[in-house]
């Protein structure tokens, strides 16, 4: 009974996606800027986007 317990939660595990105004942010801090291309697309946009 433990074990699907277990495993249910450990399916469930959130993955950490930043709000958009604090990725610019901190981008900026890093000296990078979002192209004007750019500006209203979605974390997950971007990163289909300029996957490798």
């Amino acid at each position: 009974m433990t074990n699907a317990i277990l495993k249910t939660k450990e399916q469930q595990a959130r993955i950490f996606t930043p709000k958009l105004s604090n990725f610019e942010t901190s981008s900026r801090y890093e000296g990078l800027s979002l192209k004007k291309e750019n500006e209203g697309k979605s974390i997950k946009e971007l990163q289909l986007k300029y996957a490798r």
